[in-house]
Order: structure tokens, then C-alpha cells, then sequence
């Protein structure tokens, strides 16, 4: 049994991009998140009647690799597929195309599907997995798990707002990459280009918390660790690599 893939297009409005003319990693994300939520409409897997059981899909990890970011008008092609699952873990794979079919960033994601009263996590249920049509396995992916700031060459403040909550009444993802660049300095944000990251969410954020991003560069390596926090709770971490803009 082949598993099913789901295509869309988009335009890039000027909205979703960033001082370079890019279209902003989060915003990108964002983006890819929204097609695998098509593909659950089409299947008749939407949110509400997952939402209807007391069930919500949680990502816990992206490993994203960037050839190139789309640019401002640009229209992509966005692709997604569930690749394999086991009883608690599913996994997914996008990739974004530019118009003449070259591949621009691929993501492999991890979800697990959330009881929201209790907030844990679920076995999978047959009637909700088996219309993707995805390969069961019995492993579990090691994925490397990112490190976590030891020396912070910088760190900025920030609180949720109501605004940052989205209708899955979660922190929307733009939010943790912007928290997590937003703590790097713009002359490095404008001479590098991000090619990699590996971000990994730990506990959510919720409305009203103070959150703190933490950064540590490894200027030797261009590498970039990330951390997020809510006083003592580490929420989210990230590893992002970089090459220099020549």
C-alpha cells in the first residue's frame, strides 16, 4: 500500500517575508503545517472531529534543510506525505518546489496525537491513521535531539499575547522561530543564510507567560543553538546550521 501524498500551491505575498525579500522560516513552516492539515480535511480527518474525541495533533520535533528560501511573489509548490507510524509516534515528510520543479527545503516532522485534558499522549487510533495510508512500524526514529545553550551570547525577553495563541489554542509556530533569530544580532541575520535546522518542542507556552530566548554562537562552526524558556521550564530547543552570504 503506496502511501498518499498531497500537493498545493502558493503564492508569496510580501507579508510573509522577511527584510531580504525571503519568505521568513517560520512563516515557511507555518506554510507546510497547512497542507498536511489540507491533506486531513480531504481525508475527512479534520481537526474538529479529532478535536470532537478530546484528541490534538502535537508536533514535538522538525529537522528542516533549506537549499533556498522563496523569494517575494514567488509561487510554490508544497508537498506532504505520512510516511510510517507506530502506536504512539507518526511521521511526516514536506518538500517545497519552486515552478520549475527544483527542490527548495525538505522537513521531516514528528507528531503524536494529544489527550487535552489530561495533555498526554495517545496511542493512535485505526479509524484516525488508516486513511493516510502510511507504513506501521514498530520503531521508534532516533532523531538527533538539539543541545542546549550552555553560553548565551545573547538572550532577549518576551511575553505571550493573546494574538500569538492560534485556533488550535497553541503558540503558532512563527512565534518560536521569531523568538529564536529574533535573539541573534541583524548583522549576523543579513551575512549568513540559514540551511538546517533541528527544533525540538519540549513543554508548551501558553498566554501570559514570560518567555525567554537564549542564544549561543559557535562562530568557528556557524552553528547557532536556541533555547526557549519559562523560568525554570525548558520549552523548546533548536540547532541551526549556516553558511556566510559571499
Amino acid at each position: 500500500m503506496s502511501t498518499k501524498k498531497f500537493s498545493e500551491d502558493h503564492r508569496v505575498v510580501y507579508y510573509e517575508t522577511d527584510v531580504t525579500g525571503s519568505l521568513g522560516i517560520g512563516r515557511l513552516v507555518d506554510l507546510m503545517m497547512l497542507s498536511s492539515e489540507d491533506q486531513s480535511d480531504k481525508l475527512g480527518i479534520t481537526n474538529e472531529k479529532v478535536g470532537e474525541r478530546g484528541l490534538g495533533w502535537v508536533v514535538t520535533q522538525h529537522i528542516i534543510n533549506i537549499k533556498r528560501l522563496p523569494k517575494v511573489d514567488e509561487i510554490i509548490t508544497l508537498s506532504t506525505q505520512a510516511k510510517s507510524y507506530n502506536r504512539f509516534f507518526c511521521y511526516r515528510d514536506f518538500a517545497v518546489y519552486d515552478q520549475a520543479g527544483n527542490e527548495l527545503v525538505t522537513m521531516h516532522s514528528v507528531f503524536v496525537l494529544m489527550d487535552r485534558s489530561k495533555r498526554k499522549m495517545v496511542r493512535l487510533p485505526e479509524d484516525i491513521i488508516t486513511p493516510y495510508e502510511s507504513e506501521y512500524t514498530k520503531k521508534i526514529e532516533r532523531l538527533p535531539m538539539p543541545l542546549t545553550v550552555e553560553n548565551a551570547s545573547g538572550q532577549k525577553n518576551y511575553r505571550v499575547r493573546f494574538m500569538d495563541i492560534d485556533a488550535n489554542h497553541h503558540v503558532n509556530n512563527v512565534h518560536y522561530f521569531d523568538w529564536m533569530l529574533d535573539a541573534l544580532p541583524a548583522e549576523f541575520l543579513l551575512s549568513h543564510r540559514l540551511i538546517k535546522m533541528n527544533i525540538a518542542y519540549r513543554q508548551e507556552v501558553y498566554y501570559g507567560d514570560q518567555v525567554n530566548s537564549a542564544v549561543e554562537i559557535d562562530e568557528d562552526n556557524l552553528l547557532t543553538r536556541h533555547t526557549i524558556m519559562t523560568g525554570e521550564q525548558q520549552n523548546c530547543l533548536a540547532e541551526c546550521d549556516w553558511v556566510e552570504i559571499k
